[in-house]
C-alpha cells in the first residue's frame, strides 16, 4: 500500500473516530459491555458462509469452462482478491485482476480464460444487488421518507449506469481493447520505467487474451446451467450477509428488520464504489449509521452495531487477505526463481 493509499485510510479512521464521538463513546461502550459473544461468533459464522457461496459461484463458472481448480487455491485466490478490493478506491475492481492472476498461475491456465470467470462472477454479484436495489426503494417509499426514497433513486441510477458501461465494454472486443490501453496509458503516464518494462508482455496479453477472454465470456452468458447454479449460490450469499448484519444487532440485544438490513446494505455498496477512500473506510460506516437513524434506530445502537459488522466484513478480512495476497506473491516469485535457475543449468 503506497502513501497516499495510507493517508486515505489513516482519514476513513479519523472519520470512524467523529462517528463514534457523535454518538457518543462512553454509551458504545455500554452497549458493548452487554455484547453477547455467540451472536458474533454467529454474524462471523454468516461471513464464513457468505464467502464459501461466493466462492462455490466462482467455482462453478471455473468448472463450466474445462478448468480443474482445487478448492484451497480458489479459496486464496479469492481472499487475495478482496484484499486488494478493500484497499483500492473507487468501484473496487483492482481486486478482480488480482484474483485472476494468482488462480492462472496456481492452475497454469491461460489469463483471458480465468478472467472470464472473474468478470461473469461479477455481473452474477450485481443482479441480487439490482433486484434488492429496486425493493428497497418501493419501501422506504412506501415509509413515507422522502429524502432516502431520493438517495436510493440517485443510487439506482449511478448503479444502473456503472453496470451498463461494464457490460458495454465487457461484451466489445474493441471497447475491452480500448479500456486496456487506455488504462495502460494512464501507467505510461505516472509509471513510465514500469509501463516500458512491462510493454511487450502487455501487448501480447491484449492481442491474444482479450480475445479468448470474450469468447469465453460469451459462453458462460448462453451457459443456462453454470449461469443458474452460480446464480443460486449469488443469492446465497446476499442472504448470508443480511443474515450477518441481522446477527451484529442482536450481539447488541437490538432485533432489526431484515427489509431495514437489505435497504442499508444496498446504500453501503453503492457508497462503497463510488468511495475515494479505500473499501469506503469509515464513509461506509458513517453512511450505514445515518441511514440506520433515518429508519428510526437510535444513534448509538446503529453506530455499534455497524462498527461490529464492518469489523467482521472489512477490517478482519482485509489483515488476511493481506497475509493470503504477501504468501501467494512470495510463492510465484519462488516459483520464477526456480525455473529462472533450472535455465542457467540447462545454458
Amino acid at each position: 500500500m503506497d502513501w497516499r493509499k495510507a493517508a486515505l485510510m489513516g482519514f476513513g479512521i479519523v472519520i470512524i473516530a467523529l462517528l463514534l464521538w457523535w454518538a457518543g463513546i462512553e454509551d458504545v461502550l455500554a452497549i458493548l459491555k452487554r455484547a453477547d459473544i455467540e451472536y458474533l461468533l454467529l454474524a462471523g459464522l454468516m461471513y464464513v458462509l457468505s464467502l464459501l457461496s461466493w466462492m462455490m459461484r466462482w467455482r462453478v463458472l471455473i468448472k463450466s469452462l474445462g478448468m480443474e481448480a482445487p478448492f484451497g487455491k480458489v479459496m486464496l485466490s479469492l481472499l487475495a482478491g478482496i484484499f486488494v478490493n478493500n484497499i483500492t478506491p473507487g468501484a473496487r475492481g483492482g481486486g478482480e485482476p488480482v484474483r485472476m492472476y494468482f488462480l492462472a498461475k496456481e492452475i497454469e491456465k491461460p489469463y483471458g480464460q480465468v478472467f472470464a470467470t472473474v468478470m461473469m462472477d461479477r455481473i452474477l454479484d450485481l443482479i441480487p444487488v439490482v433486484l434488492m436495489l429496486v425493493l428497497s426503494t418501493v419501501y422506504v417509499y412506501y415509509l413515507g421518507s422522502l429524502s432516502l426514497t431520493m438517495t436510493l433513486v440517485a443510487l439506482d441510477v449511478v448503479f444502473g449506469a456503472l453496470v451498463a458501461i461494464s457490460l458495454g465494454i465487457l461484451l466489445s472486443e474493441r471497447k475491452t481493447k480500448g479500456t486496456l490501453f487506455w488504462l495502460y496509458r494512464i501507467m505510461e503516464r505516472f509509471l513510465p520505467t514500469k509501463a516500458d518494462k512491462y510493454r511487450e508482455k502487455f501487448l501480447r496479453m491484449v492481442n491474444a487474451d482479450v480475445p479468448r477472454f470474450q469468447s469465453d465470456f460469451r459462453f458462460l452468458m448462453k451457459h443456462k446451467g453454470a449461469f443458474l447454479m452460480a446464480l443460486f449460490y449469488s443469492t446465497a450469499s446476499w442472504l448470508f450477509t443480511i443474515l450477518r448484519t441481522y446477527c451484529a444487532f442482536l450481539t447488541i440485544d437490538f432485533p432489526v428488520k431484515l427489509v431495514d438490513v437489505m435497504v442499508v446494505q444496498m446504500v453501503g455498496i453503492v457508497v462503497g464504489m463510488i468511495s475515494v477512500i479505500p473499501g469506503g473506510a469509515g464513509i461506509v460506516e458513517t453512511v450505514n449509521s445515518g441511514v440506520y437513524v433515518l429508519l428510526g434506530i437510535d444513534k448509538e445502537v446503529a453506530v455499534t452495531a455497524t462498527i461490529l459488522d464492518r469489523l467482521i466484513s472489512y477490517w478482519i478480512p482485509t489483515g488476511i487477505g493481506g497475509f493470503v495476497t504477501t504468501h501467494l506473491g512470495a510463492k510465484i516469485r519462488r516459483r520464477k526463481s526456480l525455473i529462472g535457475l533450472k535455465g542457467k543449468k540447462n545454458d
